[in-house]
């Protein structure tokens, strides 16, 4: 197998046995994502995640023979990389775009994937909760797996509602996540009567190290009694250690995107040396099932099939295997439930290496059954398959599932 691994301008290639003489072309995607920077640990888990799946594939002989590759790229969780590394996957024949990690670098995509409609460019499961993929004149060219942002955010909001806070504040990433996620707050409020109390902002950029102390009384100012947290893990890290050190303890909903058990790690970090139980009050939306279900079939494939992930399956992202690689997590999951779509779909193909058929065989893949106890589709009108968001808690440094919603802000 030959997998090239493009880092913004260069292509870093690492080999494999070659293909024996006959075998059929591979069938190439492209996943850009920031294997540097802020995502670094996502990037990471949702990588191994994707590859775990194509390994068992490609084990039990691929789609009609051929191998699947995932070509990965880093863009750094920035827009600018991310479009260079979009049109070098469609320049270079991918298939299809793959699982781009991240609202800002997705943004910045789908201009390009309408620029090259003529091409059949199409981005298969990017993992961000971005309305804008999911509504004309950009839907098109994209299919969703996971819940949207607005979503999320219904769920939390509702979760918050019941427990009697109403008096809601933000504080988001300033940029297009953000942004996507003050709107989606602002929707959810106002469907109960109520609006924002108050709202602070960081860098996407932001390290954990950083002072988030001003955001912390920006809030504080505004007596809230539960917070919405919105951003990557070391900007939600940061915030959430300088909160409960001002002796903020109200609870506090984040979203996917802060990583779940990536996010807990951070905070234990942070936390540990302050004696700070920095998990205490947090409830997380998660876009999949929990991966550690020992009923569900998906999981235990995912656990599996992760277990069984060898360096000659998947050779190592742009930055090299950084952080922690355990037995999974909630992005290693999505990864993985997003390759198994997508393989889906490649096997209705007549022609998987032809672009032109995606549309067809997308469309006509439902239902599907990848191991979730509920059959999936990709025909409605904002061609998302999932709609439900699942709450977890931490307990001991451990997330646990609280309940499952069934979201309203979709199909």
């Amino acid at each position: 197998m030959f997998v090239c691994l493009a880092l913004w301008g260069l292509a870093l290639c690492a080999t494999a046995p070659p293909c024996s003489a006959g075998e059929p072309e591979p069938i190439r995607l492209g996943l850009t994502a920031g294997f540097t920077g802020p995502t670094q640990a996502m990037a990471v888990e949702l990588y191994r995640g994707a590859q775990a799946a194509f390994a068992r594939q490609n084990r039990d002989g691929g789609i009609g023979g051929r191998r699947i590759e995932l070509l990965a790229a880093d863009d750094h969780y920035e827009p600018d990389p991310a479009i260079e590394n979009t049109v070098r996957f469609l320049d270079q024949g991918v298939l299809a775009l793959f699982s781009s990690l991240g609202t800002p670098t997705v943004s910045r995509e789908l201009p390009v994937l309408r620029g090259r409609a003529g091409e059949h460019a199409r981005l298969f499961f990017p993992v961000t909760g971005l309305e804008a993929a999911r509504q004309p004149p950009y839907v098109r060219y994209v299919y969703n797996l996971r819940a949207s942002y607005f979503q999320e955010i219904e769920a939390l909001v509702e979760a918050f509602f019941r427990r009697g806070l109403t008096r809601v504040a933000i504080c988001h990433q300033a940029d297009a996540f953000g942004r996507s996620g003050w709107d989606g707050a602002g929707r959810a409020l106002a469907r109960r009567g109520r609006e924002l109390c108050a709202e602070a902002t960081f860098s996407r950029s932001a390290a954990a190290g950083d002072d988030m102390t001003p955001q912390a009384r920006i809030l504080a100012a505004s007596r809230p009694e539960a917070v919405l947290l919105i951003g990557a893990t070391p900007a939600c890290a940061a915030v959430l250690r300088d909160m409960r050190r001002l002796g903020l303890h109200m609870p506090v909903g984040v979203v996917s995107f802060a990583g779940g058990e990536i996010l807990l790690r951070a905070l234990a970090a942070l936390g540990g040396p302050l004696g700070l139980a920095l998990e205490d009050g947090l409830l997380f939306s998660q876009v999949t099932p929990f991966w550690r279900d020992a009923d569900l079939p998906a999981a235990r494939d995912y656990r599996r099939d992760l277990a069984a992930l060898a360096p000659a399956d998947a050779p190592p992202p742009p930055g090299g295997w950084s952080g922690e690689q355990g037995e999974g997590s909630a992005t290693g999951f999505e990864g993985y439930l997003n390759a198994r779509l997508l393989l889906k779909v490649l096997a209705a193909m007549p022609d998987p290496a032809d672009r032109r058929q995606l549309d067809a065989a997308a469309r006509g893949v439902g239902p599907a059954d990848i191991g979730l106890d509920q059959p999936l589709s990709l025909g409605g009108r904002h061609h998302q398959a999932l709609h439900t968001v699942y709450l977890l808690t931490a307990v001991n440094g451990v997330l646990v599932p609280l309940e499952t919603v069934a979201a309203t802000a979709g199909d």
